[in-house]
């Protein structure tokens, strides 16, 4: 898939993860061809081009509880809403 840099900033209402202007979209999965449609439509991205196919990040310590949680949510893996972070992370696997 294309990288696709934001020109404005949003909040994604499927991952529960804040965006801002500039960023690439997506941090951690390949959105459904229906989301990268709606995200066009609303003027929300630019394709950018640059021959290499996007790499996603990997959720580390560095990331929020809330990225954390919105990246479990939209693969389906169940956790304790009062978790930690360790915990949380330790729920991702490669």
């Amino acid at each position: 898939m294309k990288q696709i840099k934001l020109v404005q900033a949003f909040n994604d209402l499927e991952t529960g993860l804040h965006y801002n202007a500039g960023d690439m979209y997506p941090r951690y999965l390949e959105p459904t061809p229906e989301r990268v449609a709606f995200l066009r439509e609303h003027g929300v991205f630019e394709e950018v081009d640059d021959g290499t196919e996007k790499t996603f990040e990997k959720l580390t310590d560095k990331n929020t509880v809330d990225e954390i949680k919105g990246y479990l949510d939209q693969v389906g893996i169940d956790y304790d809403k009062a978790a930690k972070k360790a915990d949380l992370l330790a729920l991702i696997t490669d």
